[in-house]
Formats: C-alpha cells, sequence, structure tokens
C-alpha cells in the first residue's frame, strides 16, 4: 500500500497536465533513489529543474590513473 504524503496544492492525478495560476506549466520531476520500485517523490516545480544557470570553461573528466585496455568483453 503506498504511503502518500502532500504538501501545498497538486493535482488530483499524478502525470497529468499541472498548471500555474497564470496558466504556464509546473515541471513534473521523479525523484528516487531505486527507480519505480521503490519509494519516491514526485516533485512539482515552478521553474525546470534544467534551466542552465551559467556557462563555464570545459575541462576533462578522464581519469587521471587507468590501465589501457583493462576492459574485456564477454562474448570474448
Amino acid at each position: 500500500m503506498p504511503i502518500y504524503h502532500t504538501l501545498g496544492e497538486i493535482p488530483a492525478k499524478r502525470h497529468t497536465v499541472f498548471r500555474k495560476p497564470d496558466g504556464g506549466l509546473y515541471a513534473e520531476e521523479l525523484v528516487s533513489t531505486e527507480g519505480f520500485s521503490s519509494m519516491y517523490s514526485l516533485v512539482y516545480h515552478v521553474y525546470p529543474p534544467t534551466i542552465v544557470k551559467e556557462l563555464g570553461e570545459p575541462y576533462s573528466v578522464e581519469p587521471k590513473i587507468a590501465r589501457e585496455k583493462h576492459l574485456k568483453h564477454t562474448s570474448l
């Protein structure tokens, strides 16, 4: 049996259009540590959480220590 806890104004059904008082849409986000099979929160945002605030200079995310070709396919 799911546990529901609500704060503020939410739509009657989940995953539907939910409008702001000015007619715009709220952004819906599902927050979970284990996907749909466990506890999760359905969060509605006034502003989408994907808005880019600023762009910085690109930088490398390459590992500093790694062995060359250390992975082997299981089909080999």
